[in-house]
C-alpha cells in the first residue's frame, strides 16, 4: 500500500492527461499529425539535418506521426509530460538531498496547459525534455568533462533548445563546484562559443537570431509565447531551485511528508488539472477540426449531417461544407441552411499567404475541375510548409487526372515511404499508367469529366471570375454553375440569376434546386420577370405555396421586417427569401 501510494499521483497524472488529449482535445493529434509528414529516407533526413536543431525536429516528426491514431499521440504526450516530472524531481533530489516537493509537477501542470493549443507542437516539450534528461545523467558524474566535449554536437541535434541545458550546466558549476568553476565552465562556454561562431560563419550561413532560435515553436499565441518564455526561464535554473531547497532550515522527515502528500497533494494536483482541463476545453475548435476529418476522408454527408446538428458560425467550416454539398450535388438546395459571408469567402478563398488559406483553398478548384489550379495551391503550400499527408496526396491526384503518370510516380514513391499512408500509396499504383482505371475511379474519373479543357490564367484574388469562365467555356460542369449560381443568390444578383435560367436544362437536373427555385418565385411576384421555359423542369407547387406563406407571416406582422424576424425565422430562415430580407 506505501509503495501504490507513493507512485499513485504518477498514476493519476498520467491518466488523467491521456484521457483528456484522447476525448477532449483529440484535434491537437489530428492537426500536427496531418501538419507534417514523416519520410523514411535518407533524403528527408538529409533535409533536416540543415541547421542545428533539425534532428530535434526530425524525431519529433517521427513521433508525431504516430498522431495518426489519436490514442497514440495522446499516450506519447502524456508520458512526455511524465518523464519530465520524474526527471526534474530527480534532479533537484540530487542536488539537494531531499524529497523535490511540488515544484517539478507545476513545470509539467504548465507544459500541459500550453500542449492543449493545438499550435503548440510537440517538439517543444520533446526538446525541453532532452535537455532535462542529459542534465540529469551528467549530475551523477560531476567529474566528468563529458559537459565540455558533447556540447558541440548536442547543440547540433537540439538547436536553440540546447542553451536550456547549457544555463542549467553552468549554473550547477557555479553552485555546487565554486573551484572548478573558472576551469571548467570556461572551457565549457569557450566551447559553446566556438561552436556557435563556426555554425554561423562557416556551416550554416543563417541569421543569428535563428540559429539560436530554432526550433522554439511555441504557438501564434501572444500570451501563450510568454508563458512558454517563462516556463524555459524556470526550467533553465532548475539547479538554483534544488540548491535554494538545499539550504532551506525546513526539514521534514520523509514518512511524515509523504502522509501529509497523499491525501492534500493529491487533491490539489487534481484540482488544477481540471481547472486547466476546464480552461482548455474548446468545443468549437474541436467540431472545426472533427468537420476537417470527415472532409478528407471524403465523408461528405457525414460532414454535412454534424454541421446540421452542431451548427457552426466558422467560415472555413462552412467552406468545407459547401463544397461537400456541391460533391453530393446539393449545394443550390441547401445553401442557407448554413450561414453564408455575404463577400463570398464561405463559398471560395482568396489567394493569401496565410497557411490555412492555403491549406484548404485548393480544393474549391479540385471540386469544380480547375485541377491545374488545384495543383498548383497544393505545391505552393508545399514550398511554404513541407510536405504534408493531405497536400502529397491532392499532388498525386492532379498529376493522375492529367495524365501526368511520372510526376505521380515520383510523389507516390515519398507517399510509399510513409509510416500510416502506405494504403493510399498502393491504390494510386494501381492507377498508375492505367487510364481505364482512372476514368473508372469513383473520385479520380469524375474529376476527368469536368477538368477543364481550356487553359486560363486563373484569377485567385476573384474566385467567381474563373467560375465564370468555366461555365462560359464548358457546358457540362455542373459543380462550376452551381457555385456561379451560390455566388449570383448569395450576392442577390437578381438580374443574372434570370439570364442564367434558360442554362438549367443543361446540366440534367432532376428539378430545380430549392433556392433557385425560391429566387425565381420571388423573381416572378416580386419583379414581374418572366423565366424562361427550361425543357421539362418547373418550380415544385410546394415552393409556391412556401412562398405564399412567407409573406401571409410577413404581412400578419404589419409588414414590419424587425417584428416579422422572429416568426419568420423559426419557419423560414433556411431559404433565399429569409437571407434576401435579413442578411
Amino acid at each position: 500500500m506505501k509503495r501504490f501510494l507513493k507512485y499513485l499521483p504518477y498514476i493519476l497524472f498520467f491518466l488523467f492527461t491521456f484521457i483528456f488529449f484522447s476525448f477532449f482535445t483529440s484535434h491537437i493529434f489530428y492537426y500536427q499529425g496531418k501538419s507534417s509528414l514523416f519520410v523514411f529516407s535518407f533524403d528527408y533526413l538529409n533535409e533536416n539535418l540543415q541547421q542545428p536543431g533539425g534532428f530535434l525536429v526530425y524525431l519529433s516528426k517521427f513521433l508525431t506521426a504516430f498522431s495518426y491514431y489519436t490514442v497514440a499521440g495522446a499516450f506519447i504526450s502524456s508520458a512526455v509530460l511524465l518523464l519530465f516530472i520524474i526527471l526534474s524531481a530527480g534532479i533537484m533530489s540530487t542536488i539537494s538531498g531531499k524529497n523535490a516537493g511540488p515544484f517539478p509537477w507545476l513545470i509539467a501542470l504548465v507544459l500541459f496547459f500550453l500542449q492543449c493549443n493545438y499550435q503548440y507542437l510537440f517538439v517543444n516539450n520533446l526538446g525541453l525534455l532532452l535537455q532535462v534528461a542529459l542534465f540529469f545523467i551528467l549530475i551523477k558524474k560531476p567529474g566528468t568533462w563529458m559537459p565540455v566535449i558533447i556540447f558541440p554536437f548536442w547543440f547540433f541535434l537540439t538547436g536553440g533548445f540546447s542553451l536550456v541545458f547549457a544555463t542549467m550546466y553552468i549554473l550547477w558549476q557555479v553552485l555546487e563546484r565554486p573551484g572548478k568553476f573558472l576551469f571548467r565552465t570556461g572551457a565549457f562556454i569557450l566551447a559553446g562559443l566556438i561552436t556557435y561562431y563556426i555554425s554561423s560563419e562557416f556551416l550554416f550561413f543563417q541569421d543569428n537570431r535563428d540559429l539560436i532560435s530554432y526550433p522554439w515553436a511555441p504557438g501564434n499565441v501572444g500570451y501563450q509565447t510568454n508563458i512558454f518564455a517563462c516556463i524555459v526561464a524556470v526550467i533553465s535554473i532548475l539547479p538554483l531551485t534544488g540548491r535554494i531547497q538545499k539550504k532551506s532550515p525546513f526539514k521534514i522527515k520523509a514518512e511524515k511528508f509523504r502522509r501529509f502528500f497523499t491525501p492534500v497533494g493529491i487533491s490539489i494536483l487534481v484540482l488544477l488539472m481540471t481547472i486547466i482541463a476546464l480552461m482548455k476545453y474548446d468545443k468549437k475548435t474541436l467540431q472545426y477540426f472533427k468537420s476537417e476529418k470527415l472532409f478528407v476522408r471524403n465523408r461528405f454527408e457525414d460532414l454535412i449531417s454534424f454541421n446540421l446538428e452542431h451548427p457552426s458560425t466558422n467560415k472555413l467550416t462552412i467552406y468545407l461544407v459547401n463544397i461537400a454539398l456541391c460533391e453530393t450535388g446539393r449545394l443550390n438546395d441547401m445553401l442557407f441552411h448554413f450561414p453564408q459571408s455575404p463577400d463570398g469567402s464561405t463559398l471560395f478563398l482568396k489567394w493569401e499567404i496565410v497557411s490555412e488559406i492555403v491549406r484548404k483553398g485548393g480544393y474549391f478548384y479540385y471540386s469544380t475541375g480547375m485541377i491545374n489550379e488545384a495543383h498548383r495551391w497544393a505545391f505552393e503550400y508545399m514550398v511554404m510548409k513541407g510536405l504534408t499527408p493531405e497536400g502529397l496526396k491532392m499532388m498525386i491526384k492532379t498529376e493522375l487526372i492529367n495524365g501526368n503518370h511520372e510526376a505521380a510516380s515520383r510523389y507516390n514513391n515519398i507517399l510509399r515511404k510513409t509510416i500510416f499512408y502506405r494504403k493510399d500509396a498502393i491504390r494510386f499504383d494501381r492507377l498508375l499508367y492505367n487510364e481505364a482505371a482512372i476514368n473508372a475511379d469513383p473520385e479520380l474519373g469524375q474529376k476527368r469529366k469536368i477538368k477543364v479543357r481550356r487553359d486560363f490564367f486563373s484569377i485567385t484574388g476573384d474566385p467567381f471570375i474563373n467560375i465564370q469562365r468555366v461555365v462560359a467555356t464548358d457546358s457540362l460542369n455542373r459543380q462550376a454553375f452551381e457555385y456561379m449560381m451560390a455566388w449570383m443568390l448569395i450576392n442577390k444578383n437578381y438580374k443574372d440569376i434570370a439570364d442564367s435560367w434558360k442554362y438549367l436544362s443543361r446540366y440534367n437536373f432532376k428539378s430545380i434546386p430549392v433556392h433557385i427555385e425560391e429566387a425565381g418565385i420571388a423573381l416572378k411576384i416580386l419583379y414581374g420577370i418572366d423565366l424562361p421555359v427550361t425543357g421539362n423542369l418547373s418550380i415544385n407547387a410546394a415552393t409556391v405555396n412556401g412562398f405564399s406563406k412567407y409573406m401571409q407571416t410577413f404581412q400578419a406582422y404589419g409588414s414590419n421586417p424587425q417584428t416579422a424576424e422572429p416568426a419568420l425565422k423559426k419557419q423560414f430562415g433556411n431559404t433565399f427569401w429569409y437571407y434576401v430580407f435579413y442578411k
